[in-house]
């Protein structure tokens, strides 16, 4: 179950960026070291079919306060010489943050609207996916009220089809979505029967939608994601559809 939220009809805004945005990072090399790692053997795979054993993303696991946002949002706005010597915020694609103080930042509908924004303007894809959205039943998809009603819809048509029909970059690159535990009530869990393919169910969380087509991202696109440890169905719903060797527990540092 997904926690209430109010949803101004028709409304959209920009996505806001991580609160930790510009401050100092420490002791985290060895996580970045490991993404690169993840990013290198996305790499040497993605052109190849039938890779289904190379992980489609890593999910960031630790309690509160041990820096699962600070990492990712260093992958972003890189502040320390490790992770711009890596490069790491060039492959970027898009980022997410979900803010449990902001009710939007967790709504299935602004998040996929919000992702086609980052990638009309994302150098990776250039005019490419602009002219792949711009016929008129696409627009149609894109409109807030219609991407309330159908999230599932709108994220199939104008983010996931367009990006399966592009060819792969040199490079793979990467989307942050941080904190997908922030959308769910205490004492809830995921909405397993959602999650088992329907095609007339829609998404109620962002993390359902991900799960559901996560297998079916191009191979070029590495998703890096984070959650509270605390959150179980989430961690382990995440655990099954990612290689364990892409898993990364932060722990508290002392």
């Amino acid at each position: 179950m997904v926690c209430p939220c109010s949803s101004p009809g028709g409304q959209m805004r920009s996505m806001l960026p991580s609160l930790l945005r510009g401050r100092r990072f420490n002791c985290r090399e060895w996580a970045l070291e490991k993404l690169q790692r993840c990013l290198e053997a996305r790499d040497a795979t993605k052109s190849v079919e039938g890779t289904a054993c190379v992980s489609p993303g890593v999910l960031v696991t630790g309690g509160p306060g041990t820096g699962k946002t600070a990492l990712l949002t260093e992958l972003v706005w890189p502040q320390s010489e490790a992770c711009r010597a890596a490069g790491l915020a060039s492959r970027c694609l898009a980022w997410h943050y979900c803010q449990r103080e902001d009710a939007g930042s967790i709504e299935v509908w602004r998040f996929v609207l919000g992702l086609v924004e980052q990638l009309k303007e994302s150098a990776f894809l250039g005019p490419n996916y602009v002219k792949a959205i711009s016929s008129a039943a696409i627009a149609a998809v894109l409109e807030p009220l219609h991407c309330q009603r159908e999230p599932d819809n709108t994220f199939k048509r104008a983010v996931l089809e367009p990006l399966l029909s592009f060819t792969p970059p040199a490079h793979s690159v990467f989307i942050v979505i941080d904190s997908l535990d922030s959308g769910y009530c205490e004492g809830n869990g995921v909405g397993e029967s959602s999650i088992s393919g329907s095609a007339t169910t829609q998404s109620s969380s962002i993390a359902e939608l991900l799960l559901k087509y996560l297998q079916l991202l191009p191979p070029w696109i590495f998703l890096v994601c984070s959650a509270r440890r605390q959150n179980k169905a989430i961690c382990k719903m995440f655990s099954d559809e990612i290689n364990r060797s892409c898993e990364m527990r932060v722990p508290h540092t002392h």
